[in-house]
C-alpha cells in the first residue's frame, strides 16, 4: 500500500477543499492508497509542515488548493532538499488555479483520478531572489500595475474568483508609470512601463493566458511587458484580450523568452509572486529546469 500526503487549504477559493478531500479519500483508499491529512491554519503553515516531511514517508503529495498552496509545498520541499523526492498532484480548489489551467486538469474528478496514476511531467520552476528572502515561483512574478492589482484582489477575497476582474478594473483607472533598472540575460537598461511579468506558466489569475507561447516545460522565462505610453483604454484592451492570449499581438506589448531577469526599482516596491505580495527593492529571476515531478 502506497502512502499519500494530502495537503488541504480550507480557505482556498470557494472554501470547498476539505469537502473535496473527503470525497477523494474514499477513492484513494479503494485504489490501495493510505492517506494522511494535513489541514493548514495560517500563511506558511503548509511550507513549514512540508519542510519537515521525511524523504521516504510518502509516495506522493496531493494539494487541495490553488497556486498559493502549491507555492508553499514546493518551497517547503526545497527547504529540505526534497523537490525530486515526491510526485506532486494538484486538485484545483483555488481561485486562480494556474497550474491546473496549464495541464488542462480543471475538472476536480479528473484531477483526482490523474493523481492516482504515475504519468508525470518534469515541471520547471523559477528561482526568485529578493533583498532578504529567496522563493521558488510556480506561476508568475509580477511588478508594477500587476502587483498592485494583486494587492487589491487579496483585499477582495470574499468575492471569490471574480475579485481578479474587479481589482484589475480599479487598478486600470489608476494607471501609473513604473521605472526600474532591468537586466535581461546580462543586458541592463532603464525601463519605464505599466507592468512586467516573468512567467513560468501560461496562465495566471482566473484563466488569464498571460504567456500563450510559454509553459512550465520549456526551460525559459516568458517576459511580458506593457509600455509606459499606453492610455487607460489600451491597458483595458490588454486586460480584455489576455483571456484569449491575444494581448501579445498588441503593438505596445512585448513578449520575449529569456533565461534570467533582474529588476531594481530603486526603492522599496511591491512584487507579486504566485499571488503572494513581497516588498523588496530588487528581484532576480532564473529558471530551475525540471525541478519537480508533476502528476498529469
Amino acid at each position: 500500500m502506497k502512502n499519500i500526503c494530502c495537503i488541504v487549504n480550507p480557505v482556498s477559493g470557494l472554501k470547498k477543499s476539505l469537502k473535496v478531500y473527503y470525497e477523494a479519500k474514499n477513492l484513494f483508499e479503494k485504489s490501495d492508497f493510505n492517506t494522511s491529512l494535513f489541514v493548514s491554519e495560517y500563511p506558511n503553515h503548509i511550507k513549514d509542515y512540508v519542510s519537515k516531511i521525511e524523504k521516504n514517508r510518502f509516495d506522493r503529495i496531493i494539494v487541495f488548493g490553488g497556486d498559493g498552496s502549491i507555492n508553499e509545498v514546493v518551497n517547503g520541499l526545497n527547504d529540505s532538499n526534497n523537490l525530486q523526492s515526491f510526485k506532486l498532484g494538484v486538485i484545483p480548489t483555488g481561485s486562480g488555479n494556474s497550474v491546473a489551467h496549464d495541464t488542462g486538469l480543471l475538472d476536480v474528478k479528473e484531477a483526482i483520478s490523474k493523481s492516482l496514476g504515475d504519468n508525470i511531467i518534469k515541471m520547471d520552476l523559477n528561482q526568485v531572489d529578493f533583498d532578504s528572502v529567496s522563493r521558488l515561483s510556480v506561476s508568475v512574478l509580477g511588478w508594477g500595475m500587476f502587483s498592485y492589482g494583486n494587492i487589491r484582489a487579496e483585499k477582495l477575497r470574499l468575492l471569490g474568483p471574480i475579485r481578479y476582474d474587479v481589482a484589475s478594473i480599479i487598478t486600470l483607472l489608476e494607471k501609473k508609470v513604473h521605472k526600474a533598472d532591468v537586466e535581461v540575460d546580462g543586458k541592463l537598461k532603464l525601463l519605464e512601463c505599466a507592468f512586467i511579468v516573468a512567467c513560468n506558466s501560461k496562465h495566471t489569475g482566473k484563466g488569464m493566458i498571460i504567456a500563450p507561447k510559454g509553459g512550465f516545460t520549456d526551460k525559459k522565462i516568458d517576459l511580458i511587458s506593457v509600455g509606459k505610453d499606453v492610455n487607460r483604454f489600451q491597458v483595458f484592451e490588454v486586460f480584455q484580450k489576455v483571456y484569449k492570449g491575444t494581448h501579445i499581438n498588441l503593438p505596445f506589448v512585448k513578449n520575449i523568452k529569456v533565461d534570467s531577469i533582474s529588476i531594481d526599482a530603486g526603492k522599496m516596491s511591491y512584487y507579486n509572486i504566485d499571488g503572494d505580495v513581497i516588498k523588496s527593492q530588487k528581484a532576480s529571476v532564473r529558471v530551475v529546469p525540471e525541478a519537480i515531478k508533476l502528476l498529469i
